[in-house]
């Protein structure tokens, strides 16, 4: 029973009163109070100068409109230097003995390409547009197609490809012959035939473009296969509406009009096919009627 007594009086916590602490602790713990509270009277007590800091706001903000300011002038000369480089100096200016033409053939003369690019002489190479000189040449008769490339930095390199015209037109007047496209527009004018295209006589060019019986004749050998029309030696016509073209197998054939001349082509290269396999050497096959042809 007493050992038990022992062992809860040795649980019990200790307590120690106010009135057993030492004076000087008592001390020790009023003085840590009065230096705490002396820092914090200190710092509540400290001093703001407002118009130092209004100076130190000032001066940022010059400083940053100093940088931005310096900034946009750096870039904005930067871009004009560029420009000027690009456009403006003769880093890049196209140059007349740079500027090559191949292709040109007796249909179409250099002279004509050069007015189209002989303005773009001293011209930045950087502004021009190749697919639109590639448009205005393609325009012209005689071209079937035009390739622009440029040559840094100051070429311009022309490649044209030859369009064989549609026919000659044979002069009575002034016994020549003037070629023209698919579309009856003029070339070069020539002295003597051109073997394999078609010949359309004609009293007078003028007046040969402004029949309506030799504008059909065009149409028609325009629609032909290239390698037919190279086999036909004349066309005649006594209206617009018969057409005919003489071989140089010896067929004739009678076209009409220029209408259904896909049709009427078939047509007539399956007959000439039949004839020369008969042994038939002459003949005329009439396919104005493309429905009910005719071989005489």
């Amino acid at each position: 029973m007493s050992s038990e007594n022992s062992k809860n009086s040795k649980r019990q916590p200790r307590i120690i009163r106010a009135s057993s602490l030492s004076s000087s602790a008592h001390r020790a713990v009023s003085e840590n109070v009065s230096i705490d509270a002396r820092d914090e009277l200190r710092i509540r007590t400290k001093k703001i100068d407002f118009e130092e800091r209004k100076k130190e706001q000032r001066a940022a903000r010059r400083r940053y409109w100093f940088i931005r300011i310096g900034i946009g002038i750096v870039s904005f000369s930067l871009v004009s230097f560029i420009l000027w480089a690009l456009i403006f100096s003769p880093w890049f200016k196209i140059r007349s003995q740079a500027v090559r033409i191949s292709g040109v053939n007796k249909w179409v003369s250099v002279t004509t390409i050069e007015k189209y690019t002989n303005p773009l002489i001293d011209r930045s190479l950087i502004t021009i547009l190749e697919s639109q000189l590639e448009q205005q040449l393609d325009n012209i008769p005689g071209i079937a197609a035009a390739k622009v490339t440029k040559e840094y930095p100051h070429g311009l390199i022309v490649k044209l490809t030859e369009e064989t015209p549609t026919a000659l037109l044979y002069t009575e007047d002034k016994k020549n012959y003037v070629p023209v496209d698919s579309q009856a527009r003029r070339l070069r004018t020539v002295k003597q035939a051109e073997v394999g295209i078609p010949i359309i006589n004609v009293p007078t060019v003028k007046s040969g473009l402004r029949n309506e019986t030799v504008q059909q004749s065009i149409k028609v050998l325009a629609a032909l296969d290239k390698d037919l029309r190279s086999h036909i030696t004349s066309t005649e016509a006594k209206t617009q509406d018969s057409i005919t073209t003489v071989l140089d197998s010896g067929y004739t054939v009678v076209w009409g009009n220029a209408s259904s001349m896909s049709t009427k082509q078939k047509i007539v290269t399956a007959i000439i096919a039949q004839l020369q396999a008969e042994g038939t050497a002459t003949g005329t096959i009439d396919v104005s009627a493309p429905s009910r042809p005719i071989v005489k």
